[in-house]
């Protein structure tokens, strides 16, 4: 043991190699972004990540108080994450609390005090449970763009079907007046047959959303539809794209466990900074491709190159997004004027029903896919902050006190 470095000494070695993993990291390989350790503009959210600073939680600044309720009922009541949780408390009641309790803050990439092994994986494993628990809210954020996606084209097809009827009894006593032919009413007919059958369908797909919702959150029926209510509406949900020209991944916890658990890991394994040393310098005789060092350091390029990409890709998905959203509120207005012309224009004498078919028919088309749009721009918006460690917090790391997080009844951990 006189030949190895304390571990205070071989774990700030591995901090070293891996940050120098991440600074090194070719920026075309990370799909044109900087790593984290690069500087990053001022006032953005990567600015924040990296001056360590902790961004609000995306469900508390996303605007809808109804979507903030029900992450944080479904966090409360999902079933692996109290297990996960309560595992966390085990495990730190079994260790020395002074030795194992997590920094009063996020640090930066093993920027922390020297920590043992055990150490280390016991922080990899809470900041695993926080990723879970990040992507737990990301999952109840996407049912509930789905039932309020349901409901406001439950809405629609509703009042359009009621348009469509009284176009129909139009074109009725326009026929028996003799001013239309019979085919006017057999469009208008199957206009309202085509909507009613719609309208059935989505009752039923609604009913289905909200009980996957109601899973998700641990409610029940009765009571999840009382908070949704009736009627409604997705909500205008956008990231601001603008502000992430430059993303850090920072505070993601995927990386964050696994930079503790390659900590961890080395140290068992007796990594010593000449093993480190052979690896950043590129001596494959020394330290070869399969060694314990070149192999923590390959893994953590790559998760941190996926980590980039994820965060590209989520980005340029919002984006995309906000852009048809636009072109769709744009072709709404004018899909709606059309239709109500061509409605005006039958019931005066001066129009035919085929021209008020086709144009009800393309607005309503629209307008649903208008509310699609917008449900997909606040799911890719969720997902970006999602990839951003936006979804997460610190107190996400610490194990609950003893007797804290008592389980459901239906809960059985293993």
């Amino acid at each position: 043991m006189s030949d190895l470095p304390s571990y205070r000494s071989t774990l700030a070695a591995m901090a070293l190699a891996l940050l120098l993993a991440g600074c090194t990291a070719n920026p075309a390989e990370l799909g044109g972004l900087q790593p984290a350790a690069e500087p990053v503009e001022a006032g953005s959210e990567a600015a924040a990540a990296e001056s360590g600073e902790w961004m609000p939680l995306w469900w508390q600044t996303a605007g809808d108080p109804v979507l903030a309720d029900l992450v944080e009922r479904g966090l409360k009541a999902n079933p692996s994450l109290v297990c996960d949780s309560l595992s966390l408390q085990a495990r730190e009641l079994q260790a020395d609390a002074a030795a194992r309790k997590l920094g009063s803050r996020i640090q930066r990439l093993f920027n922390a005090s020297a920590k043992n092994a055990d150490e280390a994986a016991s922080q990899a494993r809470a900041y695993r449970h926080a990723d879970r628990r990040a992507h737990v809210a990301a999952d109840i954020a996407a049912a509930y763009f789905e039932v309020r996606r349901l409901q406001e084209t439950f809405g629609l097809r509703a009042k359009m079907l009621e348009q469509f009827n009284d176009n129909a009894e139009i074109a009725g006593f326009r026929r028996e007046a003799g001013l239309a032919p019979g085919l006017d009413s057999g469009l208008a007919g199957s206009l309202v047959s085509v909507t009613q059958s719609d309208l059935d369908a989505s009752r039923e797909k609604l009913e289905a959303a909200k009980r996957e919702l109601a899973r998700l959150t641990g409610m029940e029926l009765e009571g999840l539809a009382a908070t949704l209510g009736d009627d409604g509406k997705v909500p205008d949900i956008a990231a601001n794209v603008a502000g992430t020209t430059r993303l850090s991944a920072a505070h993601r916890a995927d990386l964050l466990a696994l930079e503790n658990s390659l900590i961890a890991d080395m140290t068992r394994q007796k990594v010593t900074q000449e093993d480190l040393d052979a690896v950043l310098s590129g001596d494959t005789e020394t330290a070869p491709a399969d060694s314990p060092a070149a192999l923590a350091i390959a893994k953590y390029r790559e998760a941190q190159r996926d980590a980039f990409a994820e965060m590209t890709r989520d980005r340029e998905a919002v984006a995309a997004a906000a852009v048809r959203q636009a072109k769709l509120e744009n072709s709404g207005r004018g899909a709606r004027m059309t239709a109500k012309d061509a409605r005006l224009a039958y019931r005066s004498g001066t129009g035919d029903f085929s021209t008020v078919y086709v144009a009800e028919a393309a607005a309503l088309a629209v307008e649903e896919a208008r509310i699609r749009a917008r449900a997909d721009l606040a799911a890719a918006s969720i997902r970006l902050w999602t990839a951003q460690g936006r979804g997460w917090s610190e107190a996400d790391l610490a194990a609950p006190a003893p007797g804290v997080g008592v389980l459901p009844e239906v809960t059985v951990c293993e």
